[in-house]
């Protein structure tokens, strides 16, 4: 093994460090030595520099053990921000994360998608005065994470495909021209993917259902998102579940997207229709029962297929997961054995812990991973 230069065993200690602080949270000199096997000079001197970096500082004093109170040393969380920008069809949804992936504001603003450039210039101007509330120099600001419905290149930066939004062609210019920071599209799918992982870190392998107005999938090994080639890996949501059935919006019919979105409970599946539907659900109005009896059926053989080709737990996420009780994930479990050709006793499929958590946190969660991935 190539023995390491002086400059690259400090760096090396730096990083450790560092991520030491930030795991702990709170710490103190003696601590750090004694847990990462360092000696007080050059411990002393990173954490001078990374002082000096704005990324670690002193914070009041542990108790006494006999001798002088130890400093305390505390991560810097506001070192770094991040943004993230949802767009969808009748609405803004902004949000700016720490290096905790906190959201410490956020704001949501009535505002009709529209595929031209006034649009495009407005919401720059909304993101622009979200910043300038933040009140940070242009420094700490990792980057802007845009979050749409569509299949977004692997750079981030053109929508291939773009139906729902009806935005195909769009392209990241259309935001640089006007945003002095780092921008990047991220597929929705992927954005609600990051935020899972990030509050599940211990989620390996998985299949994810984003359920919403329309359905979109994410694929999880080895925990993080699986983006294939063109970004298809997870757009399971138009494989054919009915054939010959209802018309999707890609051309095809009888798409899972048709029968496992929220508009199969309502042609209008707005947060305050689907409210009302499961009012009505938990009132047992016929009419919601049947309907919540059939989408459980076809959310069942969607679930079936997908766990035919990877044998992993399946995450149901979206304006669903609020709703979901541990009975309808009972009653899905028995409904997958019925119908399945290598039943399983495990309880595999899983409610997503993100509900609530704004998707646009998971455009502004990969700025925040590669910087720590850069240090």
């Amino acid at each position: 093994m190539q023995k390491l230069t002086t400059a690259e065993l400090k760096r090396a200690n730096k990083r450790k460090i560092l991520q030491f602080i930030y795991k702990e949270r709170k710490t103190a000199k003696l601590e750090i030595a004694a847990n990462l096997n360092l000696s007080l000079p050059p411990i002393t001197q990173c954490l001078k520099e990374l002082m000096e970096a704005g990324l670690v500082e002193k914070n009041g004093y542990f108790e006494s053990t006999g001798g002088r109170k130890a400093d305390g040393i505390t991560f810097v969380a506001s070192a770094k921000l991040a943004i993230g920008v949802e767009l969808l069809i009748d609405r803004v949804s902004l949000v700016a994360i720490n290096l905790y992936g906190d959201i410490i504001k956020q704001e949501l603003v009535e505002k009709p998608f529209l595929h031209n450039e006034t649009y495009y210039s407005e919401v720059c101007d909304l993101i622009t005065s979200f910043i300038r509330t933040l009140r940070l120099s242009d420094k700490r600001l990792l980057g802007i994470g845009i979050v749409l419905q569509g299949l977004i290149s692997s750079d981030g930066r053109e929508v291939y495909y773009g139906e729902i939004l009806d935005c195909t062609g769009l392209t990241i210019q259309q935001f640089e021209r006007h945003l002095p920071y780092p921008c990047r599209m991220v597929h929705d799918a992927e954005a609600a993917a990051n935020v899972e992982l990030w509050h599940t870190p211990t989620m390996k392998d998985a299949i994810y259902f984003h359920i919403r107005s329309n359905l979109s999938g994410a694929i999880i090994v080895g925990g993080k998102f699986l983006k294939g080639i063109e970004l298809k890996s997870g757009v399971f949501e138009h494989m054919t579940l009915v054939p010959d059935g209802k018309p999707c919006y890609c051309g095809k019919r009888g798409c899972m997207e048709e029968y496992c979105s929220l508009r199969a409970l309502d042609d209008d599946p707005t947060e305050e229709h689907i409210s009302d539907f499961f009012q009505r659900l938990s009132a047992s109005e016929p009419e919601a029962k049947r309907l919540w009896e059939e989408y459980l059926a076809y959310l069942a053989m969607a679930i079936d297929n997908v766990h035919m080709f990877m044998d992993s737990n399946i995450v149901l996420g979206g304006n669903l997961a609020g709703y979901l009780k541990s009975a309808d994930i009972k009653k899905l479990h028995a409904l997958v054995q019925e119908r399945s050709a290598f039943p399983t006793q495990r309880d595999f499929i899983k409610i997503s812990k993100c509900s609530g958590v704004p998707y646009a946190k998971g455009g502004a969660l990969p700025y925040v991973q590669e910087f720590f991935e850069s240090l």
